[in-house]
């Protein structure tokens, strides 16, 4: 408690008046600043005395601009009260900002300082500019400061992902669920993702959302073959090079279609019956195992698509996959009301639910990934018209399901 103490500063130091000399300072408490050592606490001052040689000197810290961490320069900086921006994203070496409406006139000063102690890691800094409301759920940003590409490359569990953050999305919170639904679900034999591509493919993966890979590229390194789909042209060239930087590029067939329509493609056959523009596979029907939605925003609004779209002759000695659904739901809504609302847009019941809560995207909206089988009832339905045709409307089937369900956080 006596001594100088400061992070990454030594309380022992040379003495400056003879640098190359053998003697030392210990430097006592900034609070301590009489020569005399009369505001020393008594234990310590007597024992001073004892040692007449050890006087008391004073000795001067420099501390500049570079010592100081961006926390406490912008508190200094910024008017008194408002709240400093402490976190953000790290994008290879972009840092992204979501700046408060009452910072944004000093929004050039915070990103100077977070450059300045961040950089070399950090090289560009950016603030989100509105709400996300273009087909390609691309936000807009604005640079701060640094350099302005965007173009960058981030690495998860040993897979390289290169990106444009301006023209694709890419949220670095997700490495944790990318990680948990690949392991869980997707990888054949237990492999760990960073221990590269099995020889045996056994799996076989339908992204429909797959952005620029993140789920499609570690899939394909645990051993599976994917068909990986994205509707912004910007997100599947990326993925084409990632899948190509991973060395998985034969196991990773890439599409830049509507999601319903590249479901459709793969499954050939009456999917495809009178729906302009969209052709069969020519493997089709294309017998995959798992369906990955990864678009939280809209996903659950594109289950309709698996809906009497399935030829029982062709499925008959294969298993029907399991789904994989992002999406957002409130505070007051519990895992039986995300079933019952997935169940609404599938046109039907849906096979041992799993909810899990992947994210808090904020107080009363938070991020789940359901995941459940695919049931005969719906994937073989002769009535694609009637979305109700399979659901239970008494509340002992309710009952039912509900104890059907289970819940992981």
């Amino acid at each position: 408690r006596n001594l100088f103490d400061r992070p990454r500063l030594k309380c022992v130091v040379n003495d400056p008046e003879n640098i190359t000399g053998p003697n030392r300072l210990v430097l006592l408490s900034e609070k301590f600043l009489d020569p005399s050592g009369a505001d020393l606490p008594e234990p310590l001052r007597k024992k001073l005395e004892e040692e007449s040689a050890l006087p008391l000197v004073l000795h001067n810290v420099h501390l500049d601009y570079s010592y100081f961490t961006a926390e406490y320069v912008l508190k200094e900086l910024l008017p008194a009260g408002m709240e400093v921006p402490g976190s953000f994203e790290t994008i290879g070496h972009i840092a992204h900002l979501n700046l408060r409406d009452e910072v944004l006139p000093y929004k050039a000063l915070v990103g100077r300082v977070i450059l300045d102690k961040n950089s070399p890691r950090i090289q560009t800094v950016l603030n989100k500019v509105g709400t996300i409301e273009n087909t390609f759920r691309v936000p807009e940003f604005e640079v701060l400061a640094g350099r302005a590409s965007l173009e960058t490359e981030v690495r998860q569990h040993g897979a390289i992902f290169k990106l444009d953050f301006g023209l694709v999305y890419w949220n670095s919170r997700l490495e944790k669920e990318h990680e948990r639904l690949v392991t869980k679900y997707l990888t054949p034999t237990g492999t760990p993702l960073e221990s590269g591509v099995s020889s045996t493919p056994s799996l076989v993966v339908c992204d429909m959302m797959a952005g620029i890979g993140p789920f499609a590229i570690s899939a394909a390194r645990a051993g599976c073959r994917v068909y990986a789909n994205d509707l912004n042209p910007n997100s599947t060239k990326y993925l084409a090079i990632n899948a190509k930087a991973n060395k998985v590029a034969s196991q990773v067939d890439v599409f830049t279609m509507d999601a319903r329509g590249f479901v459709r493609h793969l499954l050939g056959g009456k999917a495809t019956s009178g729906v302009e523009g969209v052709i069969s596979h020519p493997n089709a029907p294309v017998m995959f195992s798992h369906v990955v939605m990864n678009l939280p925003a809209t996903a659950v609004e594109f289950l309709d698509v698996f809906k009497g779209m399935f030829c029982s002759s062709a499925w008959s000695e294969a298993t029907l996959p399991v789904i994989h659904c992002y999406l957002f739901a409130r505070t007051a809504e519990t895992s039986e009301d995300i079933v019952k609302r997935a169940e609404g847009h599938l046109g039907g019941r849906i096979g041992e639910p799993e909810v899990h809560l992947v994210r808090d995207v904020a107080p009363n909206k938070h991020m789940y990934c359901l995941s459940f089988k695919l049931l005969p009832e719906v994937a073989f339905a002769t009535s694609m018209n009637n979305k109700n045709s399979s659901l239970k409307e008494d509340h002992s089937e309710n009952a039912s399901d509900a104890k059907r369900l289970k819940t992981s956080e």
